[in-house]
């Protein structure tokens, strides 16, 4: 039988021939010389094809090699470990949980595919299941780096020699096919890892089908998941991250470090290549933190020379990132991954990026590529997609290099327009990818018109951000962004332009519901002299920008101020306005409002009753002036003892809707007086009753810290003191004194009131000492802060006098 190296060699012996008989292109030869050399080439071809047929033969049977072979390449009986297996790291981390996950995987499935993004350690955790392996029962290894096909071949055929089960390898695919056969077919135990595994029908080909092999895959394709159990590797624990850092940094400053692994996402080759580079050029945590924001990345992130990961951090996102985006020749991939670089690293809703185009599918097929690809990763939901914080840092730097900012505007203001528009609105995260959109923005800006839309755009959307901050109750946040909103648009917009005023008219809503009042002043003072300077006197926006100073001036306890402009801007606009005008209800209502918070309870019960009749007449009894005029006198009904009509009033409000059953901190308003008059009629336990449950609807959806929820709790401690539940009053009044402290500040009038209303509450339950103690300081702080003859300081000075004598107490 004639092999087929054999019929090769017939071929080219019949071509020889037909060279040297002249049967070919060479016209004429020495019949002698032709038939010499013939013969020579017989000769050599001969001897080759014997040569080759020895060679490709395997030593013996493929299922029992030499024992010999076997045992002299294990070294002294020590098992065969083909290729690089990572060495311990420094400062290296022991994951024992992730181990377990893996003993048990393989254990059940003989394959497990350790899964994650690049750089969370994937490698160094098989390295480690391996290194404990090799100190065990395993008898060979056979670890390849998989990333490159070619060498998955060149690996089998490597073992197949050293594990004797071929003499010498010539042909690396047969040679490669005899050690996957071999290893299927040997009792002791084998571990072959492919490490970084890219192609899954390439690597597919080289699992063993039977046998006692172990097979560990790492890779940051998720097509892999089909191979068996699956182990998914994540960034450290921010415990571990630090830990880890400190560690490699050779640092003993844990609070530091926190702040270092929080900027680098936990990310375990990021810190392990940070804590290289604080070490080498013995920098703190934060000299390393201020380059981290101010210099390239590949400078403070480079390769460790020596380590076993053979890339800068940058250089492997990117090998990721380029390979997924030219798998899709539509440039849809590309096209996601710059448009989430540029928005938030929280993550960002499914629903969102799927309006980029009209088949929401193919955003979808694009995004699970992504996913595949461990460049981006969604939540247990499936809802929200995330870009690791180092990953977009990295397509941040290239897209600016590139070049292709300006190209992904366009997409994130229809995206973030979009969702500004949405029903019901969406929470707060489009609020930080506004805030990440417009600073990115703003680098590219140069100042023509298509560039003015863009920045008149970005600008309200940031408008939009901090209304919907407000609204959701996170109000210190809101006035933080605020003031830089109102900042931007001071230096982008022209001062005149109507935009500036919306941004100032933001900031000072957002001081007001904030109970920040007197911070908003400035600002109410610098509204109403741009329209009188821009309208003129005799405008409704002038009457309008008064009544907002005003409003803020007595509510930030500057009383008199208060009375002053309201007298004014009543009679002012009822002249530009005139009587029916929603400003003059407003002006009216305001000026009420201010004599009740002096005290002048005379005065102020006519005017809200003459505004609740003007109301009706005007508007009808169901609007929502007239709801709030209602209320307002409700309020001050209770407030000279007519509780019963207090309490007709507001449940008159009720009946109209004004209780509508979700948390919002607009709706909580009316129902908590309600509440109260209820207790200043007896009605204790109705009152009780649902100030818990608008406590807890608060609780459940705004900040610990929220104001509007610090009043509640106010209101349900002194409907629990009425009630005669006085240990759970008192634990609810001394921590609303230390609530308002905390977030408003000792000084804040809303603060020294909390303690006053301790001091009455320690007054009425028979702790008068301490009673003593609180409100004399209250008194003397209320005059240091507010002056000998304030409204609020007077009342103070009212409750501690009356201290001896009575336990009945006004509430402030």
């Amino acid at each position: 039988m004639v092999s087929s190296a054999a019929s090769t060699d017939t071929t080219v012996i019949d071509r020889m021939y037909r060279v040297a008989t002249g049967c070919g292109s060479v016209d004429a030869v020495d019949a002698e010389v032709a038939i010499g050399a013939l013969s020579a080439v017989l000769a050599v071809l001969g001897t080759a094809a014997a040569f080759l047929q020895l060679r490709r033969t395997p030593a013996a049977s493929v299922s029992t090699p030499p024992a010999a072979a076997v045992t002299g390449n294990r070294g002294e009986g020590g098992p065969l470990v083909v290729g690089d297996v990572p060495r311990e790291p420094v400062s290296h981390m022991r994951c024992e949980e992730l181990l377990a996950e893996v003993a048990t995987a393989l254990a059940n499935s003989k394959v497990c595919v350790l899964m994650g993004g690049r750089g969370v350690g994937k490698t160094h955790l098989a390295a480690t299941h391996v290194r404990d392996q090799l100190g065990a029962d395993v008898a060979r290894v056979l670890w390849i780096v998989a990333d490159d096909l070619p060498a998955v071949v060149t690996s089998f055929a490597d073992f197949a020699r050293q594990a004797g089960a071929v003499d010498e390898v010539v042909d690396t695919e047969p040679a490669a096919r005899t050690a996957l056969r071999w290893l299927e077919n040997e009792s002791e135990r084998s571990v072959i890892v492919f490490d970084n595994a890219l192609d899954a029908d390439a690597i597919a080909r080289w699992i063993p089908q039977r046998g006692n092999v172990h097979v560990l895959i790492t890779t940051t394709n998720q097509e892999f998941v089909v191979f068996g159990a699956t182990v998914h590797v994540n960034v450290f624990t921010p415990a571990q991250a630090v830990t880890f850092l400190c560690s490699r940094a050779g640092l003993d400053d844990p609070r530091a470090a926190a702040l270092v692994a929080r900027e680098l996402g936990q990310l375990p080759l990021a810190l392990a290549q940070a804590g290289a580079v604080i070490r080498r050029h013995r920098w703190s945590f934060a000299e390393y933190l201020a380059g981290f924001r101010s210099m390239p990345l590949r400078s403070l992130l480079p390769r460790v020379p020596g380590d076993n990961y053979p890339r800068t951090l940058e250089e492997a996102t990117l090998l990721s990132v380029s390979a997924v985006e030219d798998s899709d020749p539509s440039g849809l991939v590309r096209r996601l991954i710059d448009l989430m670089a540029v928005l938030s690293d929280v993550g960002v809703r499914r629903d969102l990026l799927r309006v980029l185009l009209d088949e929401p599918a193919r955003v979808d097929e694009a995004l699970g590529g992504l996913a595949n690809a461990s460049v981006v990763g969604f939540d247990v939901t499936g809802t929200r997609v995330a870009m690791h914080r180092l990953t977009r840092q990295v397509v941040l730097a290239r897209a600016r290099t590139e070049g292709r900012i300006r190209d992904t505007v366009p997409d994130a203001l229809m995206l973030l327009t979009r969702a500004t528009e949405a029903q019901p609105a969406p929470g707060v995260d489009v609020v930080d990818h506004i805030a990440e959109v417009w600073a990115e923005t703003q680098t590219v800006l140069v100042g023509d018109c298509e560039d003015d839309e863009t920045a008149a755009e970005l600008l309200r959307l940031r408008r939009w951000s901090v209304q919907r901050l407000t609204g959701m109750g996170e109000f210190n946040r809101a006035v933080e962004v605020g003031l830089t909103v109102f900042t931007e648009h001071r230096a982008f917009a022209p001062s005149d332009d109507e935009s500036v005023a919306l941004a100032r008219r933001a900031l000072i809503d957002a001081y007001v519901i904030a109970d920040r009042e007197n911070e908003a002043i400035p600002y109410a003072d610098q509204a109403l002299a741009d329209r009188v300077r821009l309208a003129g006197l005799d405008h409704p926006s002038t009457v309008g920008a008064r009544n907002l100073l005003g409003y803020c001036c007595e509510c930030g306890g500057q009383l008199d101020r208060a009375l002053t402009i309201h007298r004014y801007n009543l009679v002012e606009s009822i002249r530009v306005c005139g009587p029916d005008a929603p400003s003059t209800m407003v002006a009216r209502i305001n000026l009420a409002s201010t004599y009740r918070s002096m005290g002048d309870l005379a005065r102020a019960v006519p005017l809200f009753e003459e505004n609740l009749a003007e109301n009706v007449r005007v508007y009808g009894p169901d609007h929502g002036s007239t709801i709030n005029a209602r209320g307002e006198l409700a309020r001050s009904y209770v407030r000279t003892g007519r509780a019963a009509e207090g309490v007709r009033l507001h449940e008159e409000n009720a009946a109209l809707g004004t209780d509508q059953q979700r948390a919002d901190i607009h709706l909580t308003w009316w129902p908590q007086y309600r509440a109260a008059a209820y207790s200043a009629a007896g009605r204790h336990d109705e009152a009780i009753g649902q100030l818990r449950a608008l406590v807890q609807r608060v609780d459940d959806v705004l900040p610990h810290d929220n104001p509007q929820a610090i009043r509640l709790r106010l209101f349900l401690a002194r409907a629990l003191l009425a009630g005669r539940r006085h240990t759970e009053a008192l634990v609810l009044f001394e921590r609303t004194v230390a609530d308002r402290e905390r977030v408003l500040g000792i000084d804040h009038p809303a603060s020294l009131n909390a303690r006053r209303n301790f001091g009455l509450a320690l007054a009425a339950t028979g702790r008068r000492r301490r009673a003593h103690v609180i409100l004399s300081a209250v008194v003397s702080d209320y005059t240091r802060v507010l002056g000998p003859e304030h409204p609020y300081t007077r009342t103070a000075q009212a409750n501690f006098a009356s201290l001896p004598k009575t336990r009945g107490f006004a509430w402030g």
